[in-house]
């Protein structure tokens, strides 16, 4: 069973999408049982959003 330091690493990083089709399994089957890390999933899911809207705007030039 993957360990909830481990879950956060992998999403935090970004490497979830680089990872083993077993590894993914486990950290899906983390996810479902642990409310903790759902509740992080969703909040990095949030804060992702955020700054790609952040970026975006930075993106766009400036208004006199």
């Amino acid at each position: 069973m993957m360990k909830c330091r481990e879950y956060i690493f992998l999403i935090s990083s970004g490497k979830i999408d680089d990872a083993s089709v077993g590894v993914r399994l486990d950290a899906g089957m983390h996810r479902l049982i642990c409310k903790y890390c759902r509740s992080f999933s969703r909040n990095n899911k949030q804060l992702d959003k955020m700054l790609d809207a952040y970026r975006e705007e930075l993106k766009k030039p400036e208004r006199e």
